[in-house]
């Protein structure tokens, strides 16, 4: 199964909530609202790793998309932090394994999807509806990352 993944509010606008999702024969969308995104980011700042907040918030975004996917062949990632894919990539990683769940490292990448992608539309209105599959609190991400 190839999949690909975009997102829609961007993680350090803590104003405004962030949608990630994926596309390919299903689609799943999954949001963060803006209130659990402050939440979270005083957690990562009492914990010292401010800095790893973005990287490591996105990558539990995707996780949980991905999550309960069988047959994944494909992960393709927009690239929304240019430069930090190697970090973005190692934390998805650590959550499949801390999870017990397996994925193919080989099988994540990262590239420009494109507004004009099935994805970018899916993810765009489910940001603009503020409506999502899955929605998670900062207790979600915080239990997955820190415990």
């Amino acid at each position: 199964m190839r999949i690909e993944i975009d997102q829609s509010g961007k993680l350090e606008n803590t104003n405004k909530p962030t949608v990630v999702g994926f596309s390919n024969s299903i689609n799943q969308t999954v949001i963060i609202s803006a209130i659990e995104k402050q939440k979270l980011q005083r957690h990562f700042r009492k914990s010292g790793k401010s800095k790893l907040y973005i990287y490591s918030t996105f990558a539990v975004l995707i996780y949980f998309l991905l999550k309960n996917k069988k047959q994944i062949s494909q992960v393709i990632i927009d690239r929304e932090y240019p430069g930090q894919e190697a970090l973005i990539k190692s934390y998805l990683l650590t959550y499949f394994r801390k999870t017990k769940l397996d994925i193919d490292k080989r099988s994540i990448s990262f590239t420009e999807i494109g507004k004009a992608a099935t994805i970018h539309g899916i993810v765009w209105r489910a940001y603009s509806a503020k409506r999502a599959d899955i929605r998670l609190t900062a207790g979600d991400i915080v239990k997955l990352i820190f415990e």
